[in-house]
């Protein structure tokens, strides 16, 4: 009787060694696995324009806050909120009662220093005259000149006081200072507005027919876009991408670059100005704005799928010396859809491979797939 049928548990390691060597025997048998067909792309370098996106905010480059300069009752308001005004046109009255009052008394105040001024300076006429015929003494006719100049002093300072009061009653017809879109009214009739504080603002005024985009850049895309500083930022282009995802018609223009950064944000600041000609653009509106800056020297476009993570950093393999999987070490630049910018670790005619990375070693034999027709 066999060892294996007299006892059942070591008839059972039997069963399994037994076992385990029929699957070794099995898999030795096995053939081994030939080289991986890849799909491939061949290296071409080219100088690549650089972009970045960034949020952004638009304003208009001319908003004008309408405030009151003279002290009293908001009598009518005289604009259609939201309408085209142009300069000069009449938004708001103020009373202006004490202001013509004012204006009365200081006119009639010039009057009188003006006739004072005009029999002291006969007077010194006068006593000059009387001086050159030995008639009067020096002192007689210096004493006259100096009155007459006094008089002539109070007639001018009566004059600046009612020019004073002539301004203060125009202030009371507050105007449009430019063209542009009206905005709401701050306060109604009947309110005491004063020139300070926030009882002082009537409205706002916006020029509409350009606007600014504000925004900022991280310090790694401003270098990136313009490695010699603020200065070469000046005139790049800008394209405003509005909330619903497309692309403002109209190009800008970068009109002012922060020569610093921004050390609570951590981003340089940058401006663009936009035509708006059709009022397309709303100040204040948020948006996304992708600027084009200096182009990256013999650089390539890789699909982002062929990346792949080494402990040193992003690679790609390639199809090296014997048509086997060489990882390469590449420095990646921004990405652009599903394609991202390799900057450095590609050479010409290299051969990226595209698919099968999951199953791919450093080393492992591959045959390039033919392309699909």
């Amino acid at each position: 009787m066999s060892v294996c049928k007299s006892r059942p548990v070591e008839g059972l390691l039997c069963a399994v060694l037994a076992l385990g060597l029929f699957g070794c025997r099995q898999e030795s048998a096995m053939p081994p696995s030939g080289p991986l067909p890849v799909a491939v792309l061949t290296v071409t370098l080219a100088d690549l324009a650089q972009t970045a996106i960034a949020p952004a905010q638009t304003e208009g480059v001319r908003e004008v806050e309408v405030r009151a300069r003279v002290t009293g009752i908001l009598q009518t308001v005289n604009y259609a909120e939201g309408a085209q005004v142009k300069a000069g046109d009449l938004l708001f009255r103020i009373d202006p009662s004490t202001y013509v009052a004012a204006h009365a008394l200081a006119v009639a105040q010039l009057a009188q220093e003006t006739a004072r001024a005009q029999q002291a300076t006969d007077e010194a006429v006068r006593q000059a005259e009387l001086f050159r015929q030995k008639a009067a003494s020096r002192k007689e006719a210096d004493d006259a000149k100096a009155l007459a100049d006094a008089a002539k002093g109070a007639r001018d300072a009566a004059a600046a006081k009612a020019s004073l009061a002539k301004l203060d009653l125009d202030y009371c017809e507050v105007r449009s200072p430019v063209a542009g879109i009206a905005g709401r009214r701050l306060l109604t009739e009947g309110t005491l507005v004063t020139p300070t504080g926030p009882d002082g603002l009537l409205t706002t005024i916006v020029n509409a027919d350009e606007v600014w985009a504000r925004f900022g850049l991280s310090e790694d895309d401003f270098h990136r876009l313009f490695a010699t500083g603020a200065k070469s930022a000046q005139g790049a282009e800008v394209t405003l991408l509005l909330p619903n995802g497309t692309a403002y018609p109209v190009l800008g223009k970068i009109d002012f670059a922060s020569p610093q950064v921004d050390t609570r944000l951590g981003t340089v600041q940058l401006r663009a100005r936009f035509a708006n000609a059709d009022g397309g653009l709303l100040a204040g509106q948020f948006v996304r704005v992708r600027v084009t800056g200096g182009k990256a020297k013999d650089a390539t476009l890789v699909p982002q799928l062929a990346l792949v993570q080494a402990p040193s950093g992003r690679s790609v393999f390639v199809v090296g010396a014997g048509d086997r999987a060489e990882a390469r070490p590449v420095t990646l630049g921004e990405a652009l859809g599903s394609n991202i910018v390799i900057l450095t670790g590609l050479r010409p005619g290299d051969r990226v491979i595209l698919n099968q990375l999951h199953k791919l070693r450093p080393g492992s034999p591959v045959v390039v797939a033919p392309a699909k027709k």
